[in-house]
């Protein structure tokens, strides 16, 4: 049975719930978590994520403590792929950076197949302030079954990235060599 939380009671829940987890250490009641999050729209979720607890927000945590579980549901809690990104790029160290930092594996494929793949390009490319992406991040920690991963990952996206380009391509040709017969006869 689903229990029911006005908006501001869901808000302060969640953030108690993020207040307990990153601060005290307890890990949230799952079924909990859940029902107050399908009450919140994704722009209050990501109001309340993107706060710091203790110097962390939630999925910097998530991503560090490997907590698999807890990133899949705030991050498909959100409707919307754009607002998952913009969850993820709250600042220039990214939760991908985390997780390839401690050697998360599992955290980093949840959290990069919750994207597009430009979007997966797009914060894959995201440096730190000292100039390093998550994949240096991995590699520098030397943690080679996530860098693997990464980079799996960063060809997936380029290939679908240049299929998509490609298509746009093959009809753009067409109506070039079009225009410019047309344009011909004028001479």
């Amino acid at each position: 049975m689903s229990t029911y939380f006005s908006i501001q009671s869901a808000e302060q829940t969640l953030q108690d719930m993020m207040t307990q987890y990153c601060e005290d250490e307890l890990y949230p009641d799952m079924k909990k978590l859940r029902e107050v999050l399908t009450q919140l729209s994704d722009q209050q979720k990501l109001h309340i994520l993107q706060q710091k607890y203790n110097f962390w927000r939630p999925l910097e945590y998530t991503a560090c403590r490997g907590h698999t579980e807890i990133i899949s549901t705030l991050l498909t809690s959100l409707q919307s792929s754009a607002y998952r990104l913009k969850l993820l790029m709250v600042r220039e160290h990214t939760p991908l950076h985390t997780a390839a930092h401690w050697g998360r594996t599992d955290s980093v494929k949840i959290i990069l197949d919750c994207l597009t793949a430009d979007q997966q390009i797009q914060i894959m490319s995201v440096q730190t302030s000292s100039g390093m992406t998550a994949i240096q991040w991995a590699e520098r920690s030397r943690h080679t079954d996530t860098v693997r991963v990464l980079r799996e990952y960063q060809q997936r996206a380029d290939n679908l990235m240049i299929e998509e380009y490609s298509k746009s391509i093959m009809i753009i040709i067409p109506l070039l060599l079009i225009i410019m017969s047309g344009v011909m006869r004028t001479l």
